[in-house]
């Protein structure tokens, strides 16, 4: 065939296609979105005259970087802060602020976004310059983090705890998991192991709130709180009896008062507290300052009773007499020694999460 025949047919196959509504399809690259944000440098020592002020008088400056975007929120605070941490010069530029993370080796493992809160969960190595660099740091990442629409609040969780000024703490490897600030040494000043048990995760991010699962219990860090408040202590009774079912039955049922002799009634949730339970209940608290163990203090520390003392299979496969608190399942062992004979059930172990 000639090369003006092979065009003319070439030409008519075209046309051909064209008239029938097919379109070949090309694989064209198309740019990625770009989205133009900020990173967050230090002005040292300006006094707050040109960003917003922070930690030893300083400036938190937003100056313009771009990321490809990403269609979720979280995309886009993984991108932003992935730029920022690429960066490892101590100079930014010739502008005059500095980078107080160059030195740092710090990575994106997770972004949670609840609600207006960004949970941001970072791993590697952090390396600082002094106390000063501790608010400069946290404030890069949490202006970077915070500037995206609906984050209203940045919560940092770095290997498994703060980012920095970690005032003591301890690691346990029975579980492999630290307890650091802010949940110690509040951890070992109000009971350690025999109320609270080995911590089960690190420190996570629920509801908006900075949390970690131990044992017998699930710490929750309230910074908006005034002292002896700002860290609580989740309802891991109740929420262990909902879950196997037991508020319907009849020990959890409200009752009148018990006329025997060392019960005491609590009024606001109709149970009675006797025995060895209540002599328990009353031999320990949060420390609030007061004489002995008041009545607040451990009320803060198990919370009010939602059960009358009933026989309960236990994950162990025995039976023994329990009670229910809000906050603990108290339980009774007769074959140990005092004062082992009421233990507190390890309830927090099937609530913690798999993260």
């Amino acid at each position: 065939m000639s090369e003006h025949s092979r065009r003319r047919v070439g030409a008519i196959a075209v046309a051909l296609i064209m008239s029938l509504g097919f379109f070949p399809v090309f694989a064209i690259a198309s740019p990625a979105a770009v989205e133009r944000i900020n990173l967050y440098m230090i002005a040292i020592e300006d006094g707050g005259q040109m960003g917003a002020p922070l930690g030893c008088g300083d400036s938190l400056v937003p100056v313009p970087a771009e990321i490809a975007g990403g269609a979720t929120t979280e995309i886009r605070i993984t991108q932003a802060l992935t730029k920022l941490f690429a960066l490892r010069d101590r100079d930014y530029g010739e502008s005059g602020f500095v980078n107080p993370l160059y030195a740092s080796r710090l990575q994106v493992d997770d972004v949670d976004l609840q609600g207006d809160t960004a949970a941001v969960y970072l791993s590697g190595t952090i390396s600082l310059g002094g106390v000063c660099d501790d608010p400069r740091v946290t404030g890069q990442i949490e202006a970077t983090a915070g500037q995206f629409l609906g984050v209203k609040r940045v919560i940092i969780i770095f290997n498994g705890g703060p980012l920095v000024s970690e005032v003591g703490g301890i690691t346990f490897p029975e579980t492999g998991q630290r307890v650091a600030a802010p949940f110690y040494p509040f951890w070992e000043v109000q009971g350690g192991l025999p109320i609270f048990g080995y911590p089960l995760t690190g420190q996570l991010v629920e509801d908006g709130y900075r949390v970690q699962y131990f044992e017998r219990q699930r710490f929750e860090a309230h910074p908006e709180n005034k002292a002896p408040y700002t860290v609580l202590f989740g309802l891991v009774g109740s929420e262990t009896a909902e879950r196997r079912g037991l508020l319907g039955t009849a020990p959890f049922g409200r009752k009148p008062q018990s006329n025997g002799q060392g019960c005491e009634f609590f009024a606001a949730t109709g149970h009675n507290v006797c025995g060895e339970f209540r002599t328990y209940w009353h031999s320990y608290g949060l420390d609030f300052g007061e004489p002995g163990v008041s009545g607040r203090e451990s009320l803060a520390l198990f919370g009010l009773p939602i059960s009358e003392p009933f026989q309960e299979k236990l994950e162990n496969g025995q039976t023994y007499t329990v009670q229910y608190f809000e906050r603990v399942r108290m339980e009774l062992h007769p074959e140990n020694p005092a004062p082992y004979r009421v233990l507190l059930g390890r309830l927090t172990a099937d609530l913690a999460p798999a993260r």
